[in-house]
């Protein structure tokens, strides 16, 4: 565990250093599922504290029909599959386009690494989230309907793309124009998934 901690520290400090010592890492796929379980983890937590509190807010634009008022009694229940999912799906996308140029990467370095980095998702987005839900529930903080779409959740998801970038250069060893190419392929294949799901 010492391993995990040392590259989720790196993850932050040297992303791209974490990236390249958990390629090496033969537990590196484990690793990967880790970070969306602690993802899914601090959303469940985050989730249950909200509904326990009453302050979790009524989402908008639902796809799935579960109504409206139940939905995130449900969503704590179906995030780890639907983060499972869309890494599955975002790993294997990129690595299907990324054939034509190079055929060394593979889709469990993939994977692992797009796993991994979901612990930034869930340290700058789920925490914040989890303590501003908090802070409403108490009395603390006077909503002001901004809270779940403030500033880090911008912030988390430019960097968990940032990180999309470099997972792609470093396990794929291609150029930074079409790292960037299909990681934005990645990434819109995942917002769809989660489109569909989280809210």
């Amino acid at each position: 565990m010492a391993g995990f901690l040392q590259y989720s520290i790196n993850l932050f400090l040297r992303p791209r250093v974490a990236l390249r010592e958990l390629l090496g890492d033969p537990r590196r796929v484990g690793f990967g599922f880790l970070g969306v379980l602690i993802l899914a983890a601090v959303y469940f937590i985050g989730i249950s504290i909200h509904i326990a509190l009453n302050v979790m807010h009524i989402p908008k634009f639902l796809v799935l029909d579960i109504p409206a008022e139940q939905y995130y009694s449900y969503e704590r229940f179906f995030i780890l599959p639907v983060g499972l999912a869309g890494t599955i799906l975002t790993s294997g996308v990129i690595r299907l386009a990324a054939r034509g140029w190079n055929e060394e990467g593979n889709f469990e370095d993939l994977f692992a690494l797009l796993g991994f980095s979901m612990i930034v998702i869930a340290v700058v987005i789920g925490l914040p989230d989890l303590v501003i839900g908090i802070l409403v529930g108490t009395g603390i903080l006077t909503p002001r309907g901004w809270e779940y779409v403030g500033p880090h959740v911008w912030l988390g998801t430019l960097w968990y793309l940032l990180l999309m970038i470099l997972a792609v250069k470093e396990a794929e060893r291609l150029s930074w124009g079409k790292s960037l190419l299909l990681a934005l392929v990645g990434f819109v294949a995942n917002g769809t998934v989660q489109f569909i799901f989280i809210r």
